[in-house]
């Protein structure tokens, strides 16, 4: 039965129901239909076990009915389907964040060697953009991730959002 995996996983984890409902973005009415052994959707399946950071065959227990099983099975296709095309989606966003940065860098260079001085090292110039730019891009990269990136793929493919892995290859 799930109710005995998850309010024990729940309480192994020091939360309440409220917290794990905020967690898992689901209402608190969830977690006690979920706890009490009513049938939740796959999808809900998938939002409580990333809350709780398991797998969703660990929901339950050692002895799982066929149904169990195939919801089980279900919903592990469904989480994959959607890490798989989060992580393509988010590697095409840093791809083309990476090329605004390259393309940014050598225009910039350009328009400073065009119109340099006589006796400037153009060599160190040009370290100096990579380097400047390095130490402002990164950090910002990791800001719009952060705040603009992940929160739209969360809610593009909300079965990941409590995935460590999300982002990741």
């Amino acid at each position: 039965m799930v109710e005995t995996q998850v309010r024990k996983l729940r309480l192994e984890k020091g939360l309440s129901q409220e917290q794990l409902a905020e967690k898992a973005k689901v209402s608190v009415r969830t977690i006690q239909r979920l706890e009490s052994g009513q049938d939740v959707s796959i999808e809900t399946l998938n939002l409580v076990a990333g809350a709780l950071s398991v797998e969703v065959k660990d929901l339950f227990t050692d002895q799982k009915t066929k149904k169990e099983e195939e919801k089980i099975s279900h919903s592990n296709n469904q989480l994959q389907y959607q890490l798989e095309k989060r992580r393509e989606e988010y590697q095409t966003i840093i791809k083309f964040y990476k090329s605004v940065y390259i393309l940014i860098m050598f225009s910039s260079v350009m328009l400073v060697t065009n119109n340099i001085w006589t006796g400037i090292n153009i060599d160190g110039m040009f370290a100096a953009f990579w380097i400047f730019g390095w130490m402002v891009m990164n950090p910002l990269q990791k800001l719009i991730v952060m705040t603009i990136v992940d929160p739209k793929l969360d809610e593009k493919y909300p079965l990941t959002m409590n995935r460590l892995d999300k982002d990741q290859e």
